[in-house]
């Protein structure tokens, strides 16, 4: 089974279980905030979220700014279809694709003004994520903001330990309780734990032509887990 069906199977459960997590929405929302700040155009903005599942990073980005046109992109057809049933002010819109292939759809031919890509780096082959990095790019207005937001331990031992502990005690725990697909919450710790360093991304950041990369952690028991990076389109820029 490929990592977009797995997606699939346990879309409708992929919400409780998120709600589960302490501070999981909030980080998302404060990832949001960072793109929020970079915005040169502040009204009614065209933001790309990429990897949008289920549309929980939508909803953080629309929470954050509201008159905002939010594109949710995503290979999982069935986190998609969970998305679409939710309700979603006038302009959002969601688009099946994967990352990969953004520039060769159409539906991508407008430059978006902020590029938002929750959980997604992660989940790309690691010998295409610089790739991958450079065609966002390439596809984005001169000096707009790209935020990227996923989980990185290989720097903290104690980030590891946590995030194993979590992941034993309570997410795999409660995904099966949920009836959703196990096997990708097993799949969730182990691609966290093999995950590059956050020095790493902003090298990839650098090397794809993005400018003032730099990265944050989160708070609570997320921290040095989960990282925020921001940078921006450094095409055009003196």
């Amino acid at each position: 089974m490929s990592l977009s069906e797995a997606f699939s199977r346990s879309a409708r459960r992929y919400d409780l279980l998120t709600r589960l997590n302490p501070g999981y929405r909030r980080e998302l929302r404060r990832a949001a905030k960072a793109l929020a700040h970079g915005l040169t155009n502040k009204e009614s903005p065209v933001i790309w979220d990429l990897g949008c599942g289920t549309g929980l990073s939508t909803q953080a980005l629309l929470d954050t700014v509201p008159d905002a046109h939010v594109i949710g992109v995503d290979a999982s057809d069935g986190m998609l279809n969970f998305a679409r049933e939710k309700s979603w002010p006038n302009g959002t819109e969601f688009i099946l694709e994967s990352v990969e292939n953004l520039a060769s759809n159409d539906a991508f031919d407008n430059a978006p003004d902020g590029v938002f890509a929750a959980y997604l780096l992660r989940n790309v082959p690691e010998a295409e994520r610089t790739a991958v990095l450079t065609s966002i790019r390439e596809l984005m207005k001169p000096g707009t903001p790209l935020v990227l937001h996923d989980y990185s331990v290989s720097e903290s031992r104690w980030a590891q330990a946590k995030w194993t502990i979590v992941c034993f005690a309570i997410i795999i725990p409660l995904a099966t309780l949920a009836g959703a697909k196990t096997s990708l919450f097993t799949y969730l710790w182990k691609s966290v734990l093999d995950n590059e360093a956050t020095a790493t991304v902003l090298q990839r950041l650098v090397q794809a032509g993005f400018h003032h990369a730099s990265v944050t952690t989160a708070k609570g028991w997320h921290r040095e887990v989960l990282h925020t990076y921001t940078a921006v389109n450094q095409e055009g820029l003196a």
